[in-house]
This record gives structure tokens, sequence and C-alpha cells, in this order.
């Protein structure tokens, strides 16, 4: 999730998707509340850890943040030298990807069908937004950090491409490239505020209406692809060679969710 949030157009939910983790992670989540608190003060620090799932999400964002941090060079290089082949690798994920979540949807009618179509013109639509070059301040990062954990943890959404159109992406990244506290500090404190509002809404969303959620989010990946597309395959800059590379990257990218979903079966 954390080298996936570096790509701009590229979202870590998909992958928490992938890896059958992304109901665990939102509800965990929201269990970071006043309630938490409560059964820490009655019932000890032990207690409260687990109300909030505490070793999954040590775990998770332990993770999330080291990977950022030794990915954030090398995901720079590869989209300066080989952003279309990146893309190509992603499409095969969330082509995969698509597919495991279409098979949790129990069934289609029409309502749902817009629900779908609607998904996939909010991803499409990011992409004409105008993008933004600013200042460096450091409410302006605050506020970037708990607007793009929203995108990040919406699989299709890339928070990534979000911080691009806010025009906060390269101050980040350099942020995290040079380790910058000054500049970390508040988008972390503005990705912890976001994520524990957000992540109440898509809880609720969850609970109540998982299948038209579901359908919204399945509808929002496949939109994503739309960002993806490498320029090499369009009409006019057409290369067969890569053509051949694009086809075996995203074969590579689809058996490798092929390969994580089956690990994440439980064992009979």
């Amino acid at each position: 999730m954390g080298a996936a949030d570096t790509v701009p157009g590229v979202s870590g939910g998909t992958i928490a998707f992938i890896t059958n983790i992304y109901e665990e992670l939102i509800f965990s989540i929201q269990a970071c509340n006043v309630n938490a608190l409560k059964i820490l003060y009655a019932n000890g620090p032990k207690a409260g850890w687990q109300a909030i799932n505490g070793n999954f999400l040590l775990t998770l964002f332990a993770g999330i943040i080291s990977s950022a941090i030794l990915f954030a060079n090398f995901v720079s290089y590869l989209l300066d030298n080989y952003e279309a082949h990146v893309m190509s690798f992603f499409i095969g994920l969330i082509l995969a990807s698509s597919l495991y979540i279409k098979k949790q949807i129990t069934h289609w009618n029409f309502q749902r069908t817009l629900v779908f179509f609607a998904g996939i013109l909010l991803a499409v639509l990011l992409n004409f937004i105008p993008q933004n070059e600013t200042q460096v301040n450091l409410l302006f990062i605050f506020f970037s950090g708990a607007i793009a954990i929203c995108a990040m943890i919406l699989p299709g959404i890339s928070g990534a491409f979000i911080l691009l159109l806010l025009g906060a992406y390269e101050h980040v990244l350099n942020a995290v490239r040079n380790i910058d506290l000054l500049i970390l500090l508040p988008f972390i404190a503005g990705c912890v505020i976001g994520l524990i509002g957000f992540s109440k809404l898509l809880a609720y969303l969850l609970k109540h209406w998982r299948d038209q959620t579901l359908i919204f989010l399945l509808g929002v990946l496949i939109g994503s692809l739309y960002s993806m597309w490498p320029e090499e395959l369009n009409t006019d800059s057409f290369s067969f060679s890569f053509f051949i590379v694009f086809i075996l990257l995203v074969l590579l990218g689809f058996l490798l969710v092929y390969f994580l979903e089956k690990q994440a079966q439980p064992i009979e």
C-alpha cells in the first residue's frame, strides 16, 4: 500500500482490496473513537488495544510508512524512466482485483448499474481537473493530507494523484525522500484526522449498504484505468514491441493478484 500510494494514478486502497484486508482496515480505523478511550480508561491498555485491533493497525501502518520511505526514490526513478511499464503492471492489478470485488456482489439491478457508472464517471472526471502549483504552506500541507488520505483508502482513487491536483505532490514526495519533519508532521496529522473521519463514513456504508458501496468502488476502480492507459498504445504512437511488453506486464499484475487472493483465503 505504501509503494502504491507514492504513484499518481494508483491507490493503496486497491492493494488493500487485492490482499483481502480492506473491510478489516476500515472497521479497525473506525474503532479508534471515544468508545475505545472509555474501554482504555475502564479496562486498561490491553483491552483498549484489542478494541481498536491494534496489532493489525500497527503492523499495517508500519509497513505503509516504511515502504513509502524505502520506495520513494525507486518509484520516482521508475516513473521518470518507465512510467508506461509501471502503469501497465497496475492495469493488470486493477483488472484482477475488479473481478475479485465483483464476485462479492450478490446481485445487480438497474439502480446498482447506475451506481456503478457513477463510480466510473467520478474516476474519469478527476483527470480533467486543472492541476495546481502552490507554495509550501504548513496549513495547506495539513489539509492536503486530510483530503488525500480519503482517496488513498478508496480503491481506484489515487491519493498521490489528488496531491498532484492540489499542487502538493512534489513537496510531500521530497519530504519523504529527505525525512523532512517540518513538512511530514503536519501532513501526517492531516492524514490521521482525515482517515478517522472518513473511515466512519465508509464503515457505515459498508455496514448498511455493502453491495451498493462495493459496486460504486468497483466503478471507481474501472474508471481509474483511464488515467493509466499508456500513450504508447494510442493510435498515433502505437508501438507493437511495447504492446507485447504491455500484455506481459498486465498478465504479471493479474497473476500476482490471483496468487495473493489464493494466499488470503483461509485454509480449510
